[in-house]
């Protein structure tokens, strides 16, 4: 689920980066934040996939100005629907209202930022809620220091309030809601209220005056409180705790689930080379290719080997303990990814590989046993020409890597000239890649990783790349029915969304009904040069994460024998691609072998959706993939204007230019 933060033009920078910062501090590895513009809330499916939405400061009132008609009616609606909201170091306004209004349920359309930069509305209590501009709001001295008192009676001292602001309250001193979280002091009354939590529709919001995104050991923050009002660093400390503090029992109040305080991973691990123990010679040709000498010569240093967006040192396995060792973690000081340079990698040849103290979060043993089963059940050769391997039998494993995908496709040097097939694989990443630029989240218990590929374009034509991201998807789903992943009954409710996402079948309702989410997606990026493509095809599946996050495990019903792991699955995918992909090749990339499996595994067949592509937007029915070029097909409903005879019209969708919003059953053009 993604936290997503208004990024408007009058939108404070110094707030906007600092709330981004504070939420991904307090909310990762569970929630993916990001930054959304005013025209991906009014155009994009947005509210399905929010679990919080995020208002922070903005510029002084001379330059604010609202929020959008289109985009703040899309916040009314995803608040009104269930969504939840937080404000944060913003002037509040409330206000009762004659009229009771919904959105959602259409009762009256009104213009959401008439009485300030947003309002929110709550049809029952008929309140409104606005968020105002004040003289110094967001500027370089954005705030003053405040006493704030809690609910429970906890005073929290050298806080930062936006200057001279509260959540005024005068107009509704006698009202039930909303209720007062926390109030300033001395002031107190209703003028002095610092924060409320308050109901808007089915959802809620919570608002704050306090600027809890600004951290009080930040020179910001300590330039502003020694001015008015020096603490002492023990005070300092005690007031950041305290800050930390509000901010998370606000977010867990909203019905958020926060991950154990101070267990989000900040910097990347060193990295392990090896290959399957059965296939001789896999990382010897791997150093080969990447003009590596022999390691036992090049001392204790390693060998650096510079790329176009990463450094890498090599090491032998003589030096595991030190590299893999628990110093790594004074390795990189910086917050500034661009400063996660050099990048360690510890050689294992032959056989050998790292023992579970060194690598405790994946079971490399395990997994190669599972890809050995997997891959004579699923007939894969035992041996290749030009001593080559299959898919899988040569790793790159990481416990922390930035991104997996951009460690391949960003680093021309092994993008060209690494033997393929190359798996990366990484239990954590820090900056994993999605579709379109999207953040991939990478929470416990997913598997993440990302392979490379390398085919001539006289094998595989050009236009037919589109399908690999079809052709591994069903790799995966088929895989979840392996007996050694959820079995045929339960990995049944596996399915494939198109383009490239996958999604699972949930129990819902207590009628029966069925909860379709998300559990996975798929990346290809290509590049192209001598006549043949490398392909890096990412992928990210949930399997064993905790509710909120849905996965393979929450699958299985409650007492089964069954227990998928991270080692199965990974092996259980590889070599259901690797058939399926010597399969698609020698067909020169047709997908005629696989079409009928893929229409019987999607979720789409004779789907009606709203295509708002074109003008006006149009009902039309999915009737399948185009089988030269993998578009999606769509059939338009009939108007009753057609007489018999009237001539078939498909209109035909690619996949990287559109968005499927499966559950408002809407595709759009995509941005």
């Amino acid at each position: 689920m993604n936290v997503l933060v208004y990024s408007g033009p009058t939108t404070s920078p110094p707030s906007l980066s600092h709330t981004l910062s504070a939420l991904r501090a307090t909310l990762l590895p569970n929630y993916a934040v990001q930054p959304v513009a005013p025209q991906s809330l009014a155009t994009h499916p947005w509210a399905n996939t929010c679990a919080l939405f995020v208002v922070p400061s903005f510029l002084p009132s001379g330059s604010t100005t609202p929020i959008p008609p289109a985009a703040a009616a899309e916040v009314q609606k995803y608040a009104e629907r269930g969504g939840r909201v937080l404000v944060l170091g913003s002037a509040v306004k409330v206000r009762a209202s004659r009229a009771r209004m919904s959105l959602a349920a259409g009762i009256e359309s009104v213009t959401l930022a008439e009485e300030g930069i947003l309002t929110l509305s709550d049809g029952e209590s008929r309140l409104k809620f606005s968020v105002v501009p004040t003289k110094t709001m967001g500027e370089v001295v954005p705030a003053e220091p405040a006493r704030v008192q809690l609910s429970d009676g906890t005073t929290i001292d050298g806080l930062l309030r936006v200057q001279g602001g509260t959540v005024d309250l005068t107009d509704v001193a006698n009202a039930d809601t909303p209720t007062v979280l926390a109030r300033y002091v001395p002031e107190g009354g209703p003028d002095g209220v610092a924060g409320i939590k308050a109901r808007i529709g089915e959802g809620v919001a919570a608002l704050w005056s306090v600027h809890m995104e600004y951290s009080l050991r930040e020179e910001l923050a300590t330039t502003i409180i020694s001015k008015h009002s020096p603490l002492s660093p023990e005070e300092l400390a005690k007031a950041e705790e305290g800050r930390i503090r509000i901010l998370r029992d606000t977010l867990a109040d909203l019905g958020l689930t926060l991950p154990p305080q101070g267990s989000s991973v900040a910097r990347p691990t060193a990295q392990v080379l090896t290959g399957a123990p059965w296939r001789a010679g896999v990382v010897l040709s791997v150093l080969k290719e990447l003009e590596v000498p022999e390691l036992r010569t090049v001392g204790e240093k390693g060998y650096e080997v510079k790329d176009s967006n990463d450094t890498f040192i090599f090491h032998p396995a003589s030096a595991a303990e030190e590299v893999l060792g628990a110093k790594q973690a004074e390795r990189y000081t910086s917050d500034d990814p661009a400063t996660w340079n050099p990048k360690h990698i510890v050689v294992f040849e032959g056989k050998s590989l790292p023992t579970r103290e060194l690598v405790p979060r994946f079971d490399l043993q395990a997994y190669y046993d599972a890809l050995e089963s997997a891959r004579k059940e699923q007939g894969c050769p035992e041996s290749y020409t030009d001593e080559g391997w299959g898919m899988g039998e040569a790793m790159l494993y990481g416990e922390v890597v930035t991104s997996t995908q951009t460690m391949l496709d960003k680093n021309m040097r092994l993008l060209s000239t690494l033997p393929t097939p190359l798996l990366s694989l990484a239990s954590s990443q820090l900056t994993g890649r999605g579709r379109g630029g999207n953040v991939w989240l990478s929470p416990p218990g997913c598997l993440q990783f990302s392979l490379l590929l390398r085919v001539p374009l006289s094998v595989l034509p050009a236009q037919k790349i589109v399908f690999v991201q079809y052709l591994f998807a069903l790799a995966v789903a088929e895989a979840c029915r392996d007996s050694a992943v959820l079995g045929p009954q339960d990995g049944a409710r596996v399915r494939i969304k198109w383009p490239n996402d996958v999604y699972a079948e949930f129990p819902g309702t207590e009628r029966g009904e069925k909860s379709v989410k998300k559990i996975g997606g798929i990346l290809v990026n290509t590049s192209f040069g001598a006549g043949k493509i490398e392909l890096v095809i990412g992928c990210g599946l949930n399997v064993l994460n905790p509710p909120p996050i849905p996965s393979l495990a929450q699958l299985l019903p409650p007492g089964s024998e069954r227990h998928p792991t991270m080692e199965r699955t990974l092996a259980a995918i590889m070599a259901r691609f690797e058939r399926m992909w010597t399969t698609f090749v020698s067909a020169r990339g047709s997908f005629e072998p696989f079409m009928d499996l893929y229409l019987d595994r999607w979720l789409h067949s004779d789907q009606l959706v709203t295509l708002t592509t074109v003008s006006p937007p149009r009902k039309v029915r999915i009737v399948g993939i185009t089988p030269d070029h993998g578009l999606l097909r769509t059939l338009p409903e009939r108007d009753g204007w057609g007489g018999a005879g009237q001539s078939v019209e498909f209109i035909d969708l690619q996949p990287d230019g559109n968005s499927f919003d499966l559950m408002a059953g809407l595709i759009k053009t995509k941005s």
